[in-house]
């Protein structure tokens, strides 16, 4: 079970037109050539997760890319993602706000750009990974005190950029690491890196595992990313 990962600082170009949208909060162009990497970081270093550990690595040749996503954090309004590579954008992408599907089932959260809610299905109070990963305006008025509720899954390049966000770029490196051991996602306690337009590019490749492990695993049939 591997897969690899690289999480990359971008930022808009000083020469493009950013906008804003029909509510008045702004968001980057999705022009090529507007966006542009500025290292920093982690940018350009690979990461694998091996099911029990995740270690600075390199991509292995004839691997496939998963998918990639790109996210910026814009003050109180929160995370907009965008389907793709920002500095290569495709030419019908754009910027939607992050969005959560809910499982009633386990009554679980699903990350995703295309979700029908705003915030988390449900919280528990013993849990740090929604304070870790989201601002309050993601949080719900839900609460429940059943240990087996309120767990976290989905869009796997969208879980690595929150991950990413929760962390000081200048801390990542160091941090990253000690995230995910034993074969279970950790939390941070330290300062959030949420800085205003902060801006990541997350692209995800398969290793040993095929796409559709990986459709499973942001499904959550491998066990959720936090419970």
């Amino acid at each position: 079970m591997q897969y690899y990962f690289r999480i990359d600082e971008i930022e808009e170009n000083v020469e493009s037109f950013s906008k804003h949208d029909n509510e008045g909060i702004w968001e980057p162009s999705i022009e090529p050539g507007d966006n542009v990497a500025t290292g920093g970081g982690i940018s350009g270093m690979w990461w694998g997760c091996d099911g029990q550990t995740v270690s600075q690595t390199h991509l292995p040749r004839r691997s496939m890319l998963y998918k990639a996503c790109s996210m910026y954090f814009n003050g109180g309004e929160g995370f907009r993602v965008l389907d793709g590579d920002a500095t290569r954008p495709s030419r019908d992408t754009a910027w939607h706000p992050l969005r959560f599907d809910w499982d009633e089932t386990n009554y679980s959260s699903y990350l995703t750009a295309a979700g029908q809610h705003s915030t988390l299905r449900t919280q528990r109070a013993d849990q740090v990974w929604p304070r870790m990963l989201l601002p309050d305006i993601y949080h719900t008025q839900s609460f429940t005190s059943n240990s087996q509720y309120g767990g976290l899954k989905g869009d796997l390049p969208t879980f690595l950029g929150l991950l990413a966000f929760s962390v000081h770029p200048a801390r990542l490196q160091d941090i990253l690491p000690t995230l995910f051991r034993d074969g279970s996602w950790h939390t941070y306690s330290l300062e959030h890196g949420r800085g205003h337009r902060r801006t990541l590019v997350v692209y995800v490749y398969c290793g040993s595992m095929a796409k559709s492990e990986l459709q499973q695993l942001e499904e959550g049939m491998f066990g959720l990313y936090y419970n």
